[in-house]
C-alpha cells in the first residue's frame, strides 16, 4: 500500500506540473505585445518621402529663370536666338514690367534641368549683356502676359480723355473698349498714359510704326508695344 500510495502521488505532481505547458509562450507573447505597445522608440517608416527641388513645377520638371538685363529695345526674338539650343517658344517666355512698363526682366520656362543648364552656357558664351539666375514659378504665374497685342501710349495731355485716343488711334485696329488710362510719377512730375489692346500682335505694331511721335492735343506720344 506504501509504495502504491507513493506512485499516485509522484503521477499528481507531473499532472500538475504539466496542466498548462503553452503559459510560458503565452506570457512571452503578451510581454512582447506590451513592449510594442508601449514602446517609445519611433516606428519604421514605410516609405521614404520624396523631396523636390524648391525651383522645379512638381508635376512637369519644368525649371523657371529670369533674365536680367533687357531694356525697353529688347524683343523675345532676340531671347529665342539667344537660347537657340533650348528650342524655346514665344510662349516660354513673359517679360516681367514695373508699375511704369519699364522692363525688369524677362522670365523663361524650361522644359528641364538640362535645358536651363544650356540656356546658361548660352548667356555666358555669347550674351554677356545678360544674366540669368534660378526663379520660382510663382513669380511666373504672377506676371501677366501681354502677347504683343498691348500698346503702351506715354506723353498724353493731363486733360486727355478717350475720345482723345481713339482720334489719335484713328485707323488702326484695336479693341475700344479696352483702353486704360492712368497716371505714374515722372522725373518732371506725374506721366498721363494709356494702355490699349489691339486685335492682334501685327495689328499692334502697325500702330506703332504709324502712330508713335505722333500729336494728340499738341503733346507728342511715344508708344511701346508690350511683349
Amino acid at each position: 500500500m506504501s509504495l502504491l500510495h507513493n506512485a499516485i502521488r509522484s503521477s499528481s505532481t507531473r499532472l500538475i506540473r504539466t496542466v498548462h505547458p503553452n503559459q510560458g509562450l503565452r506570457s512571452l507573447l503578451s510581454g512582447s505585445l506590451s513592449h510594442r505597445l508601449f514602446s517609445t522608440e519611433p516606428a519604421t517608416p514605410t516609405s521614404q518621402s520624396s523631396t523636390k527641388p524648391l525651383f522645379e513645377s512638381p508635376s512637369s520638371g519644368l525649371v523657371y529663370g529670369k533674365l536680367s538685363g533687357i531694356t525697353k529695345t529688347t524683343l523675345k526674338s532676340d531671347v529665342l536666338s539667344l537660347l537657340e539650343e533650348c528650342k524655346l517658344s514665344g510662349d516660354d517666355l513673359k517679360v516681367d514690367y514695373n508699375p511704369s512698363y519699364t522692363p525688369m526682366g524677362m522670365m523663361v520656362q524650361f522644359p528641364s534641368r538640362s535645358a536651363y543648364d544650356a540656356a546658361l552656357r548660352a548667356v555666358n558664351r555669347k550674351g554677356r549683356l545678360y544674366r540669368l539666375e534660378r526663379a520660382d514659378r510663382a513669380i511666373w504665374d504672377s506676371i501677366q502676359p501681354y502677347g504683343g497685342k498691348y500698346v503702351l501710349l506715354q506723353g498724353l495731355p493731363p486733360n486727355a480723355i478717350l475720345d482723345d485716343i481713339e482720334r489719335f488711334l484713328a485707323g488702326c485696329e484695336y479693341d475700344p473698349s479696352d483702353i486704360r488710362l492712368f497716371s505714374r510719377p515722372g522725373a518732371s512730375g506725374p506721366t498721363r498714359m494709356a494702355l490699349v489692346r489691339f486685335v492682334s500682335p501685327s495689328a499692334a505694331m502697325s500702330a506703332m510704326i504709324t502712330k508713335n511721335r505722333g500729336f494728340c492735343l499738341n503733346n507728342q506720344i511715344s508708344m511701346h508695344v508690350l511683349q
